[in-house]
Order: C-alpha cells, then structure tokens, then sequence
C-alpha cells in the first residue's frame, strides 16, 4: 500500500525488469559458449554423467538473466521427455531442467529452475561454468543424439537469444553394449551433423526457442 492508500503494484526483480545485454548495435552474439567434458556414450538405466557449459561475456556490461536452451535431436526421432532425466547447478543448489517435445520431435530442455532461480548473471568481459548432469531412462531408445544449446535472456515474459553452443554428439546405448569409445569424451564443433546455428535459426524460427521462451514464463 502506498502512502496515499491506494494500492501499487510490486516491483518487479531487477533481473527480469531491467535484463540487458550488449548494446544492441553488434550482430556478432553478445554471450560465447560452448560444452565440453560430456561423455561420448550414456547407459540407459545408468546414473547421470557429467558435462559442462561454459558461458563468456564479451561484453563490456554485465549481462543477467541467461538461461540456457538445450536443444536434443536423435536420429530415429524417438526421444520423449520421459527418457531423460537432467538437472544444472547455480547459486542456490541443483535445479531440474524443464522438458518439453516439439512438434519436429526434438526434446527441448530449459534451465529455468522456477521462481528460485532468476537467471546466471555473468560480469563484463567474466565467465562461467555451468555444471549439467544427464541421464537415460531403461527404457529410452538406442541410438546418436545431438545436443545443441542456445542462451536465452530473460526480459518480463519475453525473451532476447544472445547466444548458441556448437553440436555435442554422442550415443545412448544399454547396459551391456560393447563400451567402444565409452571412455572417450565426445567431440564437439562444426563437423558433427547439420546442426549448429542453421537448426538454431530453424527451431527459432519453426517454435523449438519459442517454446523455451514460454517455459520462463
């Protein structure tokens, strides 16, 4: 209640209020990121593996309210989001990613952690590591996936993309598959499938982002 009595309205987080990023004028992503240290195979019913996304500012203004977008896609087209099970840490713990399927059949994982989690904030020119764990159901089907991962920033009930993570490629298979390059890490960059910043601007443009946009809500 304000002085007068009447009612005001609550002010909104400064994270999702005032969220910038660059200054608008550059057409090179504000946010550089790119995951590394992911596995090049999971076991289905196994426990969750460990991979990293790392976030750099290359602004000189601090940018807030980033949640990452990551986007799977296998080859048969058989993901649910039943089959994964994923959570990232930030300040304050562990958070579930939110999983959605499109209507291109790609499994979409957003990072918004709900109303405890307003967003990673990373300072001018700064960096940061996001630590991801990821798992498989027994159930989930055999084959090559591709994650690609896109930042989103946070404004009210819209958001801005301000940044994308080359294709993570690797294999869901079942517990007594023969190990092959189990133990290797997974490659990451411009040779793995047609992905990358074409199947971004795709989901960007066919929905897969704009879903990720309406999860933050």
């Amino acid at each position: 209640m304000g002085p007068g009595g009447g009612p005001r309205p609550a002010p909104a987080l400064p994270s999702r209020a005032q969220a910038s990023c660059g200054d608008g004028k550059n057409t090179a992503f504000p946010i550089g990121a790119r995951i590394r240290g992911g596995p090049a195979v999971y076991r289905t019913g196994g426990g969750a593996q460990t991979w990293f996304l790392d976030l750099t500012n290359t602004t000189g203004s601090a940018c807030t309210a980033i949640h990452p977008v990551v986007v799977f896609t296998d080859k048969a087209h058989a993901l649910r989001p039943a089959h994964l099970r994923m959570e990232f840490e930030a300040p304050g713990g562990s958070f579930p990613v939110s999983l959605e399927r499109t209507d291109r059949d790609e499994i979409v994982a957003v990072f918004d952690g709900g109303d405890a989690f307003p967003g990673f904030s990373v300072g001018a020119g700064g960096s940061l590591t996001v630590k991801v764990r990821l798992a498989f159901s027994p159930d989930a089907p055999h084959g090559e996936v591709v994650a690609d991962a896109a930042l989103v920033q946070r404004k009210g009930d819209d958001g801005d993309w301000v940044g994308e993570a080359g294709g993570y490629r690797f294999s869901v298979e079942g517990p007594d598959e023969e190990a092959g390059e189990a133990g290797a890490l997974a490659h990451t960059g411009h040779r793995e499938w047609a992905y990358g910043s074409a199947a971004l601007a795709a989901l960007a443009a066919g929905g897969g982002l704009l879903l990720g946009a309406r999860r933050l809500r």
